[in-house]
């Protein structure tokens, strides 16, 4: 279970390599998908959390915000844990600069057309 918001670039891609049904379906277009996610027994804590497919060269390499999220190897994406987001300074600040940066350098790097970043209104 997870709440996700995927961005679509219009260009179609290749499923990942030995891919289920809904990874097929899914995986047929570039898209930056970004969300919250409770954990599982792979990873056991609850996280926001965001991908680029596919996945760019060097994308695990950016810089993105705030400093506590990263990216996580184990997960194969970027992640910022809940507990980290909740007790920041400004919870909300933290997640939208999360999705932000991370939504800018997966488009950056997988060469997205740069009328598609949406400013966000202050």
């Amino acid at each position: 279970f997870d709440l996700a918001n995927s961005r679509f670039s219009g260009r179609p891609a290749e499923p990942p390599p030995g891919a289920g049904l809904i990874a097929r379906k899914g995986g047929d277009a570039e898209q930056i998908c970004a969300g919250f996610w409770p954990g599982d027994a792979r990873f056991p804590q609850a996280a926001f959390f965001s991908y680029t497919y596919p996945k760019p060269d060097g994308i695990e390499s950016q810089g993105i915000e705030p400093a506590q999220a990263g990216w996580n190897s184990q997960l194969g994406e970027f992640a910022l844990l809940y507990d980290d987001a909740r007790t920041s300074a400004s919870p909300e600040e933290a997640i939208l600069r999360f999705f932000e940066s991370t939504y800018a350098a997966g488009a950056r790097l997988g060469g997205w057309d740069p009328s598609l970043l949406i400013e966000r209104a202050h």
